[in-house]
């Protein structure tokens, strides 16, 4: 199940991955029971394990936007990203693992 799609931009690559507002409720939902900061295992288009950091940030409107920073920053570097480049950020229901999620870029 997609949870949001981005064409990325020089920000979201050198300082922070901001989840689209529109898609907030979807990373919200879990980040709010833990407070404001969470660990999320991201597999990439290989299969291989990322540790994004999770936080919420206030922004004018007081409402916290999620962002994804550490090991995203490491994963944006790893695989070269640059803006214009195409993120999808994905959850795989497995009956005997549990919810996944994936990253796959475009």
């Amino acid at each position: 199940m997609e949870i949001f799609s981005k064409i990325l931009t020089s920000v979201d690559i050198n300082k922070g991955l901001e989840i689209p507002h529109d898609r907030c409720d979807d990373v919200l939902a879990e980040l709010l029971i833990t407070g404001q900061r969470m660990e999320i295992l991201v597999a990439d288009m290989q299969g291989n394990p990322w540790k994004f950091v999770c936080f919420t940030k206030s922004g004018n409107n007081q409402l916290p936007n999620p962002v994804f920073k550490t090991g995203w920053l490491e994963f944006a570097g790893h695989w070269n990203l640059a803006a214009g480049t195409t993120i999808t950020f994905y959850k795989e229901i497995d009956q005997a693992t549990g919810a996944q999620y994936k990253i796959r870029v475009r």
